[in-house]
């Protein structure tokens, strides 16, 4: 890293209003800016201009050679161009000076420039969106800036994907040698985790050019959003090339996690990668915005006229967003340092896992964090309030944290987080559909047939076993009918001879309502009859009759009776019946997996299949 600037030029001057000795440089614009148009652009937002101390910012050499690069090929005049046009009335080509007063002359003029492109040529309107990042692929693999530069601001894709060579424009400047247009890509927004046809990464092109020290920064690129978080904590870098990406810090009290912490770091890990990139991306802007904040409060000689929004509002994210994001600059040092190592032990474990999961035919892994989900377009309307209500942590149910070993991680390079974030401005190509490459495309046709077919034959599945479920419903009541009646009988007198008459007589009505079963309790009565003739024979003094209780109480009635069936294959049927519903019984009562539970229910089925079959024999 380099700490500053060396060898600047002694005719260098703010890109706004020519005031010597610029001090600032805006990385996205290209551009060198003395304090007070600094300010300005701090207010605008980091989405707008990306602004960088020269003298006291840690500057890597390649985005170094960018910044002067840009200035030596005089990108300013991109930004500028109506303004040099001399066809153009002279009241319209009025550029401020450095004794203008800041506020409203500099301030109307930067927003004028920067904010709303008034002064940048304007791309044809017949032109599609695509040929401009044609054109920019093309442009990438020299070291023509100027050029790559006037498309990115006439609204090019810096992700623009060319189908026709297999190939997005960082693979392009990578492959070609061409670290600042690289490092000018990156700023703008693209990915330097994407793949080619080939499922090379940018940095794969670079060491296959013989490019080692660029495939070794798109490296660093790639993690530059841990990388940060892990130089705000401790001031040290992972050691990249040696294949080590993450740096977990361990926290300097003593004290035990509190219950408070341990919930935190749960709901933390219960976010989806969308929104746990989000996260990131907005605590990769809160460190980079304390550490310019701190930088510009050190240089306070002279500004307190330069005064800077606390944080500025991105209308391209949305108001809870936005919100949360003053959460997160209202948050005292030790809360962010918490935050922050709470943040890569699950960016760790994330990409652990990241790195475990398979990769699908004709697809690669998507990277924890992609450049790809930097631009949110706000879906807020003008009349609708700043901010919206955000959930509390009320709302939220405690979770315990999963433990994760630190030890002996080494993700592997191609599946890691990215934070570069795209600083380009709203225009009228932003809402346009991107050339999307062939590794985001949908899986293939008869991958999507065999899953559909396989939903079909499973909601089939289901519904067989809704219309057991009916039958079984169905002979449960007719059963509870029986029981019932056989209840109301019993209570009669215990006479023999009344009993013999009631029974006779509830047999009757038995086969009147239920004549399937009608074979069944004939059986089930024989059976009854020899077991009363040696009870009367042991205890001749106590009548007996076929409904008394004998020898303490016993199962069910219905399962009593086919017990004693002297039908080995009925028998076998009910044994059956018994086995699949203790399965059932015992699937639903523990957690096991569905298709256990279905597997279980189909066995239920078919064997009431078979003993309903058995009664009603056709």
């Amino acid at each position: 890293m380099i700490s500053r600037s060396k060898h600047r030029s002694t005719v260098e001057v703010c890109s706004d209003c020519g005031a010597s000795d610029p001090t600032w440089a805006s990385i996205n614009r290209g551009l060198l800016l003395c304090a007070e148009c600094c300010s300005v652009h701090r207010s605008m937002g980091r989405h707008i201009s990306h602004v960088k101390s020269l003298r006291q910012g840690s500057w890597p050499p390649s985005l170094l050679a960018l910044v002067q690069s840009l200035t030596a090929q005089n990108v300013n005049s991109i930004w500028e161009h109506s303004l040099l046009d001399t066809s153009a009335p002279k009241h319209l080509r009025k550029k401020t000076q450095p004794k203008d007063p800041l506020h409203p002359i500099k301030s109307e003029f930067i927003l004028a420039k920067h904010l709303r492109l008034a002064y940048v040529l304007k791309a044809r309107r017949d032109e599609p969106p695509s040929e401009l990042g044609r054109q920019l692929h093309s442009a990438v693999r020299s070291s023509s800036l100027d050029t790559a530069m006037r498309l990115l601001a006439q609204g090019a894709d810096p992700n623009y994907y060319n189908q026709e060579k297999g190939s997005a424009c960082l693979h392009v400047a990578c492959r070609a040698g061409q670290p600042a247009q690289a490092e000018l890509l990156v700023a703008w927004g693209a990915d330097p985790n994407t793949r080619d046809s080939s499922g090379n990464t940018p940095a794969d092109c670079a060491r296959q050019g013989g490019h080692t020290e660029l495939a070794e920064r798109v490296t660093e690129l790639v993690y530059e959003a841990t990388d940060r978080m892990i130089v705000f904590l401790t001031g040290e870098r992972p050691a990249h090339a040696a294949g080590r990406h993450f740096m977990v810090p361990r926290a300097h009290d003593t004290h035990e996690m509190t219950d408070v912490a341990k919930a935190a770091r749960g709901k933390l890990q219960l976010l989806p990668n969308h929104l746990f990139e989000e996260l990131v991306m907005d605590i990769y802007d809160e460190i980079d915005r304390r550490e310019t904040e701190a930088i510009w409060q050190s240089e306070a000689s002279g500004l307190e006229r330069c005064g800077v929004a606390f944080l500025p509002v991105n209308p391209a994210l949305s108001a809870p967003r936005n919100q949360g994001r003053q959460k997160l600059a209202r948050l005292s040092a030790p809360e962010l340092a918490a935050l922050l190592r709470d943040v890569l032990l699950d960016a760790t474990r994330r990409q652990r896992l990241a790195t475990l999961h398979p990769r699908t035919p004709g697809g690669h892994l998507n990277p924890l964090l992609s450049a790809s989900h930097l631009k949110h377009m706000s879906q807020m309307s003008d009349d609708e309030p700043l901010y919206d209500s955000v959930a509390s942590d009320d709302d939220y149910a405690a979770l315990t944290p999963i433990d994760l070993d630190m030890t002996n991680i080494h993700p592997r390079t191609a599946e890691a987080v990215s934070s570069t974030y795209n600083p380009s401005l709203p225009n009228d190509q932003t809402d346009s559909k991107r050339t999307q490459s062939p590794t985001t495309l949908n899986a293939p046709e008869h991958e999507i047939e065999t899953l559909k077919k396989e939903l079909d034959n499973r909601d089939s599945t289901i519904t067989e076993l809704k219309n057991q479920l009916k039958n079984l419903q169905t002979i449960v009541e007719q059963l509870t009918k029986e029981n019932s009646v056989l209840k109301t009988t019993s209570s009669i007198d215990d006479d023999q001879s009344m009993t013999s008459q009631t029974s006779i007589s509830e047999s009757g009505v038995l086969e009147g309502k239920f004549p399937e079963r009608g074979r069944s309790l004939e059986t089930d009565q024989l059976t009854l009859s020899e077991e009363v003739d040696v009870r009367q024979n042991a205890k001749p003094q106590r009548p007996v009759s076929m409904y008394e209780a004998r020898e303490g109480p016993k199962n069910n009635w219905q399962v009593t009776k086919h017990q004693n069936c002297s039908d080995p294959t009925l028998q076998e049927v009910v044994y059956s019946l018994r086995v699949a519903s203790e399965e059932v019984q015992a699937a639903c009562a523990t957690p096991a997996s569905l298709d256990r539970v279905r597997a279980a229910a189909y066995e239920l089925a078919r064997a009431t299949k078979l003993l309903v079959t058995r009664a009603h024999p056709s």
